[in-house]
């Protein structure tokens, strides 16, 4: 793994249930994470980039006078510390947030590789923003609905790390996803779409569903069928409570289990495709550069390059 920016950088949560650290005295960040450093009232962001197909968990504890966002690229579950008991808000979409509010204790479960955003905002600077307050409803469940821009900005923030050092840019880049996130979170009454949305319980099925068979072929009828409705009724539901349509989500499901493939430099493209669900080469390639912006091989290439 590859830190772009290590001199000075601070850790953007104090891990473990241990009270909050911050600020806390320079140090290096581990291999794989990207840090823009933070000036007082100002927005931190970590990148976070580990590539590999072995689980691991993650928790942090919220800094005191913070929240913090969370935007997951990669397959993970959630659970947040109520109490004394873990409270399971359940799995994650690609371009999925959280928001955490000061000291609670957040769960991470990742089931593949890592890949995603955590920002640090100043609670002042998170109501001058005009963004809903972070209650205790908001901080207990998935935010699912997926919004196109925010998670094409997240995106290009991940992948101009792997190769800028240039602060100022990445401050641009967090400031421009802060900002969107402001506008999302503005619009507070609920459409109708929204009001129809797929419930939660049965989203969490369709997703179960389609992680489990990913390398299979899977039509509109079988993730209706998972979640226990007609196709009729369905795919409308389900493009209200993500953002997305059915199809997209399964080609961004089947994208996310190639690239963790592609770490395995023994495989063929061909391989990677059919293992990932795709009948040919060509449309793999094809989707995968529509949605990472780069080909199966140059991904694989910078990615290895990075191991050393």
């Amino acid at each position: 793994m590859q830190t772009a920016l290590k001199s000075t950088a601070v850790p953007l949560l104090a891990a473990g249930p241990a009270q909050p650290r911050w600020p806390v005295p320079p140090v290096d960040v581990p291999a794989g994470t990207i840090v823009v450093p933070r000036d007082a009232g100002e927005v931190s962001a970590l990148v976070l980039r580990h590539d590999g197909d072995t689980a691991a968990t993650q928790v942090e504890q919220t800094p005191a006078g913070m929240v913090v966002v969370r935007i997951f690229l990669a397959p993970c579950s959630l659970s947040v510390l109520a109490g004394t008991q873990w409270m399971a808000l359940g799995n994650t979409v690609q371009g999925g947030m959280h928001f955490s509010h000061a000291h609670q204790i957040v769960r991470t479960e990742w089931h593949g590789a890592r890949e995603g955003l955590m920002l640090c905002i100043p609670a002042s600077l998170w109501r001058h923003q005009a963004v809903m307050p972070t209650s205790s409803s908001t901080t207990q469940r998935l935010d699912l609905s997926v919004d196109a821009t925010l998670l094409q900005l997240t995106k290009m923030l991940l992948n101009s790390a792997q190769c800028e050092s240039d602060t100022a840019f990445f401050r641009h880049m967090v400031e421009v996803i802060v900002a969107r996130i402001g506008v999302l979170r503005s619009r507070t009454t609920p459409s109708d779409g929204a009001r129809n949305a797929l419930p939660r319980w049965r989203l969490q099925r369709v997703m179960a569903y389609v992680r489990e068979h990913v390398a299979e072929a899977i039509s509109l009828a079988d993730m209706a069928a998972s979640a226990g409705i007609s196709p009729m009724h369905f795919a409308a539901q389900f493009r209200a409570a993500t953002g997305l349509r059915p199809h997209q989500y399964l080609l961004q499901c089947r994208i996310q289990h190639a690239k963790a493939l592609l770490m395995d430099a023994s495989r063929t493209l061909i391989d990677v495709a059919i293992c990932a669900g795709f009948r040919t080469q060509a449309h793999f390639t094809t989707v995968f550069k529509n949605l990472e912006q780069t080909t199966p091989m140059q991904w694989r290439r910078s990615r290895l390059e990075q191991l050393g």
